[in-house]
């Protein structure tokens, strides 16, 4: 009995059957390095995100603008005069113009890792309809005095210079920080009387010796806000107060990195950008309306009408719709092409499937040559295969994907192809083995240029490699029982 299953054992041996089960396992055990280099290559790209977080702390981060905007502080009083709640009243231009024409861009570096940067100047402008009288909401009272102009900017850390606002009668004035409280994202805050009182302390206007806090009253913050934005104010109580329509004029030259966008600030906003990057990526609810994209930049225009921005033309600012957010606003992303991580990481997830063709390769040779690759050998082979994403992790770093690419694959398949003809013992199988290889690598460089079509050229090669698999195997005997056993690699 042990001498047949001795005899069976020895046969099984040589089962090119057994050996392929073996050479899939091996395909799968070699994912773990890979997984390791992705973790790698994770690291690096989140190292990338620190140092651009660096660079914007010192040029300006990504910018968000919004502006000019119409303030005025108010009460609401109830029957007996006493004051119910506080807060401001805004009122948004009738139509609204940023152009954004002249923006110059320039990459920074870091050590190895590259930021891609903007400056330039913007004007943003405003036109105003006349001061409502409020006859329809009684016990409302704003105090148009204490008027202000209002904008944003997501970080003020970019701006290169004061920012000014030019007013009707040709007259500039600063704007200063704002002091919204703009921690109130949900509207209502409870106060005790003693801040109630400060809250409104600055529209004396509206207050009289007998008016008092009810007990419920109320103080309100600013416009609800999904980005963290920094508000600048501009007092113009002597123009509101005369209640004709105004136009005014924003000039600001900031700087920020990776992202610039514009809200709809007024009821009818258009914007204007132009800038010397090749590869914009338009976000936001608001795509543009027409873009012109060259090697020399781009420049793009968008209008978002009255309706289309979703909120009302005035009202009280807590009651409002939130003005920003990634459905209302108009951004364009710097995209880096320089960036590897991201290649390079999709790679990876190709790197089964491209170390199971590079086996599959040499496990046809096997059975084409009549030599058999120990499993050792298949571990050495998946090494290499492995060993190039790093190669191709490190060299991206310094020279590009696609000269680090070319260099990785050359240097794998130079030595995976001289290891086949060590292998199969004859200096002929270098050049096919090579040829093949090169077919495997020029295919995964496609994957990464063709991002639209990586699946399905991906899906598909892989069928041709199992069908040819299959035709150059049809007539096997997989059992190997009655075959004579292969020669072994030298």
């Amino acid at each position: 009995m042990s001498d047949q299953l001795n005899k069976f054992s020895s046969a099984y041996r040589g089962s090119l059957g057994l050996k392929l089960i073996i050479v899939c396992a091996l395909v799968v055990l070699m994912g773990i390095p890979a997984m390791f280099i992705s973790y790698i290559s994770y690291e690096r790209s989140g190292r990338a995100d620190e140092v651009m977080r660096e660079v914007s702390a010192r040029y300006g981060g990504e910018q968000y603008i919004s502006g000019p905007i119409l303030t005025a502080p108010y009460i609401q009083t109830d029957n007996q005069g006493n004051i119910s709640e506080s807060g401001n009243y805004v009122i948004f231009a009738n139509n609204g113009h940023a152009d954004f024409s002249n923006i110059q861009t320039e990459i920074r570096k870091r050590s190895l890792f590259k930021v891609p940067t903007y400056q330039g100047q913007g004007v943003l402008t405003g036109d105003f309809p006349k001061i409502p009288s409020f006859e329809g909401l009684p016990g409302l009272k704003v105090d148009w005095g204490g008027a202000k102009i209002v904008m944003a900017l997501s970080d003020v850390r970019g701006l290169k210079s004061d920012v000014e606002l030019t007013l009707p009668n040709g007259s500039v004035r600063k704007f200063e920080p704002a002091g919204f409280d703009n921690t109130i994202h949900h509207g209502v805050a409870k106060v005790a009387a003693h801040d109630a009182k400060r809250a409104i302390i600055e529209a004396p206007e509206l207050h009289a010796s007998n008016r008092h806090l009810t007990k419920g009253f109320r103080a309100y913050g600013w416009l609800n806000q999904s980005l963290s934005q920094t508000y600048l104010s501009v007092p113009i109580g002597d123009i509101a107060k005369k209640g004709d329509a105004f136009n005014v004029s924003v000039a600001l030259n900031l700087g920020g990195a990776k992202r610039l966008g514009v809200t709809p600030y007024a009821q009818s906003t258009t914007v204007n950008m132009s800038v010397d990057w090749a590869d914009p990526g338009f976000e936001g609810g608001f795509p543009p309306d027409s873009r012109q994209v060259s090697k020399g930049g781009f420049t793009a225009n968008w209008s978002v009408p009255y309706l289309r921005r979703g909120i009302r033309a005035q009202g009280k600012a807590h009651l409002l719709s939130a003005l920003t957010g990634p459905e209302k606003i108009m951004t364009v992303q710097l995209v880096s092409t320089d960036n590897p991580y991201q290649t390079v990481n999709r790679a990876l997830k190709y790197a089964v499937m491209f170390i199971g063709l590079v086996f599959i390769s040499y496990f046809l040779f096997e059975v084409i040559v009549g030599v058999r690759v120990h499993p050792a050998q298949y571990i050495l082979i998946g090494l290499a295969q492995s060993i190039f994403y790093l190669l191709l992790l490190a060299f991206a770093e310094r020279i590009g994907f696609t000269a680090a690419f070319f260099i990785a694959a050359g240097l794998t398949v130079s030595a995976t192809a001289g290891y086949a003809g060590a292998v199969f013992g004859n200096r002929k199988y270098i050049l096919r083995a090579g040829l093949v290889f090169s077919v495997v690598y020029a295919l995964l460089y496609s994957l990464m240029r063709m991002q639209d079509f990586a699946l399905m050229i991906g899906a598909l090669a892989s069928f041709i490699a199992i069908a040819g698999t299959m035709y150059l195997t049809r007539n096997m005997n997989w059992y190997g029982l009655t075959d004579a056993p292969l020669k072994r690699a030298q």
